[in-house]
Formats: C-alpha cells, sequence, structure tokens
C-alpha cells in the first residue's frame, strides 16, 4: 500500500513570503481606507528576512493614515512592527518580489518534487499560509485536491514537461486571488510557469480569466495576462 507523502515546512523563504503577503495587504488597506495616492516603504524591506520595524510613507492621504494603520497592523498581525516615518520604495514594487523570492528558492524544491510527478503521475501541492508556515502534501495520479485553506503562496506539480494550466488549474488561480493570495505556480521537470498578482484582483480580471478557453502556448498565456491590471504570468 502506498503511504502518501505529507509533510509541514518552515524556513526562511516561507516566513519572508508569509510576512511580505501580510505586509503588502495591510498597505494596501491602508492605501484605500485613508485615501492616499500611494505609500513608499524603507528599500531595507526587500532584504531577505523579516526587517523590524517597516518604515512607511504615506503619500497625499485624505484622511490621517495613523488610524487606518493602527487598525490594519492589528488585523495583519503586524502590531508593533510598522512606522509611519519615511520610504524611499513605492510599495508596489513589492507585488514584484513575491516571485522574485519564489523563483531562487522555493521552486527548486518543487523541481525535486515535479521529477517524482513525472515519474509516477502523482502530483504534488504546496502552499504557504499567511503566518509564514507551509505545507507540502502527495494527491493521487494526475491530480490532487485538499480542503481549501487560506494562503498567500501555492504551487503544484504538473506530469508533462510544459506546464500548461487547465481550467481547474485557472480557478484554482482566482480562488486564491480572490482570498488576496498572491501566487501560484505550475511546476513541470521543464519549464514552470507562475501567476502572480500586481495589484488588488478585480472583477474584470476575474471575468476575463473565467471566459479564457484553452491555451496551449506560453507566449499567448504571457500576453494574455499581460493585458490584465491585477495579475501578471511568467515561465522560469
Amino acid at each position: 500500500m502506498h503511504t502518501k507523502e505529507q509533510k509541514l515546512i518552515e524556513n526562511s523563504d516561507t516566513r519572508y513570503i508569509g510576512f511580505l503577503s501580510r505586509l503588502i495587504n495591510f498597505l494596501e488597506d491602508v492605501l484605500e481606507d485613508a485615501e492616499c495616492e500611494t505609500i513608499y516603504v524603507s528599500r531595507n524591506i526587500m532584504d531577505h528576512g523579516v526587517v523590524e520595524p517597516v518604515y512607511i510613507k504615506p503619500i497625499n492621504c485624505f484622511y490621517d493614515p495613523a488610524e487606518s494603520t493602527k487598525i490594519f497592523a492589528d488585523e495583519w498581525e503586524l502590531e508593533g512592527l510598522i512606522t509611519i516615518s519615511h520610504g524611499d520604495l513605492d510599495f508596489k514594487e513589492l507585488y514584484y518580489h513575491i516571485p522574485r523570492v519564489y523563483s531562487l528558492g522555493i521552486h527548486y524544491m518543487l523541481k525535486d518534487y515535479a521529477l517524482k510527478t513525472m515519474a509516477s503521475h502523482r502530483e504534488y501541492y504546496f502552499a504557504i499560509l499567511f503566518n509564514g508556515k507551509a505545507f507540502l502534501v502527495e494527491g493521487e495520479k494526475n491530480q490532487v485536491f485538499i480542503p481549501y485553506v487560506r494562503h498567500c503562496l501555492s504551487a503544484h506539480t504538473h506530469p508533462a514537461r510544459i506546464a500548461i494550466p487547465s481550467g481547474q488549474d485557472l480557478k484554482t488561480i482566482t480562488k486564491t486571488m480572490l482570498n488576496r493570495g498572491f501566487l501560484h505556480a505550475i511546476e513541470s521537470i521543464g519549464q514552470s510557469l507562475v501567476f502572480y498578482r500586481i495589484a488588488p484582483f478585480t472583477e474584470d480580471d476575474l471575468i476575463t480569466i473565467m471566459k479564457l478557453g484553452f491555451l496551449d502556448d506560453y507566449r499567448e498565456i504571457i500576453d494574455t495576462f499581460r493585458k490584465l491590471k491585477s495579475l501578471r504570468a511568467m515561465v522560469i
């Protein structure tokens, strides 16, 4: 009888991605609530690891951002870490930092599982929760189903050499983004495909994705997602 692999994972990458995800969602909420033009953060937040404190500089806010900062710091478990002071980096750059961190670390770990999937056709599913803890589970042949747990990043392995998203994959991507997650990757032994958020997920983008037919070419997928307001796709 085959014993399915299941493991809990926590390391510097999972903790950092969880932290960045909470921070970006916090900044989105402050931006909307205080009606700011944008928010700058201290550039050292781009250094790998959790930076304490986080310095932010809200720009041209209609309302005082101090109250919004307090409310949403508590909501996103950043209490005591946020200081309104200075900043030299537009927080929108952080959206692109999450796929960068993923591609330099976790991506390579999942490549090993993609090899297992190629051999057995059993897919693996990986997810990072907002608290920085992660899990990996082995599924069935050509599919993996788990009870939904809110997460900021997820990935699954693909038995083919080319990671082309299925209709179910697109549903998984939209569900992740609707729950304010940031990234879903399809990992194969060849090139892998990463979908990531660059702004709050919009209703128009949701409708566009759900209307997509079968896309079987990387260039077509990337071009399609480049036209969206809140999502992008890239090959790694």
